[in-house]
């Protein structure tokens, strides 16, 4: 199937469209990048302001929106949930996943792993 993504040509209808509440363009095409081909995707709540959080996960990998002036929520698409959990791991940074359960598992069974390979002095 061929699908088109530019105008060629503009032909007036003679009928007027209001938007009352149009959408966002950027945001449009960032969650349109942001989640492209993944099997999965995840909601978190990072505790920083939207400026940090981009700087964090840039918005050709998440869609980001305010929640506040110092927490921002990000959805996120991944692998499955254990490449997610491994990113978001590497982000350092206080987070909370909001959706769905199976990355929240994952992202607690591997920091459980690394607390315990830690306590314990051995590596895997």
């Amino acid at each position: 199937m061929r699908m088109a993504d530019r105008v060629d040509r503009l032909r007036p209808t003679g009928h007027a469209v209001e938007l009352v509440d149009p959408p966002d363009p950027a945001l449009l095409v960032s969650r349109s990048v942001a989640t492209g081909p993944y099997a999965l995707f995840a909601t978190i709540r990072l505790p920083v302001s939207m400026d940090q959080a981009l700087r964090l996960i840039p918005a050709t990998v998440g869609a980001h929106r305010p929640e506040g002036p110092d927490s921002t929520i990000v959805d996120i698409g991944g692998p499955d949930a254990d490449g997610l959990a491994r990113y978001l791991l590497s982000l350092a940074t206080p987070l909370r996943v909001l959706s769905p359960d199976a990355v929240r598992k994952a992202l607690l069974r591997r920091t459980e792993e690394l607390f315990e390979d830690n306590a314990n002095g051995e590596s895997r």
